[in-house]
């Protein structure tokens, strides 16, 4: 009689030693027999950084979710990316420069291995496009003797951040140009009107950079610093970029002038209100409340603006205005209440012109 007949006819109770073998006793498996522990579904909620530009360096992604396993992998694509493991919450994963090397969105997300596992929802990445690198800042206002100069450069395009150097020639005595485009320094006195010529580098932070180069000139006054309160003979003549000046004495008015050309956009700014002036202050330190106005060549008003929100920011804007012809045009910054005093100091800030 065969075990399985036998069994039928006795019962469990009656085949102690064959109960174990036949009638389940002992313990089993889940999974099939498989045994051991299910991975959990991974979950994404975000990642850092979300985009790059077009042919950026390589870098480090973090992704923040629940359910990660010590062999969590993040996938880039199709593409399963070097992870590490730093908690059941985080993981990070490393992105190459070839990674992100054209514009477009790559859907990020985590995969955990069997037993059990899967895959997270998908998160999309942007890499967004990048235009040709150039140098915005044409034109640079004249320098003083004996009197601090502060200038920034512009420029557009490439991966940010720029670092800018001196390509050939030289500054003024006494100004050099730091590694973010500011050029400064104190000119000394000059016997006559001095014209000093360079040209400005500008590298990108591409995996490749890229460069561009301007050349520029300064222009060293030997008189003294006079009022540049009307237009045209007295204006201050600047470019693209961001220039320190204050009204005063009272009832001062400032005058710029700029080269535009029809049908391009501008916008100038003047930034008082929200400057901090003093080393360790908590609040805003100036109390001009600016008043801004943009001229033809005829010093005739074009637009102008007050505040750039009534009640909240009392800073003046004229934004994206699209110029009417080309030539010169004029910018006078005034307070509102025709008051002026030394520390009432403003940024003037100029995009768009030639």
């Amino acid at each position: 009689m065969n075990r399985f007949l036998w069994l039928l006819l006795t019962g469990c109770a009656g085949a102690i030693l064959l109960l174990t073998a036949a009638c389940g006793g002992g313990g089993s498996s889940s999974g099939g027999g498989g045994g051991g522990v299910q991975n959990p579904v991974p979950t994404i909620s975000s990642i850092s950084p979300s985009t790059a530009q077009a042919g950026s360096r390589a870098f480090t992604l973090t992704v923040t979710g629940s359910n990660f396993i010590s062999n969590s992998v993040v996938q880039w694509g199709s593409a399963s990316k070097t992870t590490t493991f730093v908690s059941s919450t985080q993981l990070t994963a490393s992105i190459t420069a070839a990674d992100i090397a054209s514009a477009g969105i790559v859907g990020v997300k985590v995969f955990n291995p069997a037993p059990g596992g899967g895959s997270s929802a998908t998160l999309s990445f942007t890499i967004t496009p990048v235009s040709p690198i150039s140098i915005l800042t044409t034109r640079l206002p004249n320098a003083y003797r004996n009197k601090l100069y502060s200038y920034p450069l512009q420029a557009s395009g490439g991966v940010t951040p720029y670092t800018w150097s001196i390509s050939t020639g030289s500054l003024p005595s006494g100004l050099t140009l730091s590694s973010s485009g500011v050029i400064s320094g104190t000119p000394p006195a000059v016997t006559s009107d001095t014209t000093v010529s360079f040209s400005a580098r500008v590298s990108d932070f591409a995996s490749q950079p890229a460069t561009a180069v301007q050349p520029l000139s300064i222009v060293v006054r030997a008189g003294s610093l006079g009022r540049n309160d009307t237009c045209p003979g007295a204006a201050t003549p600047i470019s693209n970029g961001l220039i320190r000046a204050s009204i005063s004495p009272y009832a001062d008015v400032d005058v710029y002038s700029f080269q535009g050309t029809a049908g391009q956009k501008v916008t100038i700014e003047t930034i008082a209100q929200r400057l901090t002036i003093y080393s360790g202050s908590t609040t805003t330190d100036v109390f001009l409340d600016s008043f801004l106005e943009l001229l033809d060549s005829s010093c005739n008003q074009i637009t102008y603006n007050d505040d750039i929100s009534p009640g909240a920011v009392l800073d003046s804007m004229i934004s994206d205005y699209t110029l009417p012809y080309t030539g010169t045009y004029y910018i006078r910054v005034s307070d509102l209440r025709g008051d002026g005093r030394p520390d009432f100091i403003y940024d003037l800030e100029l995009s768009g012109a030639n």
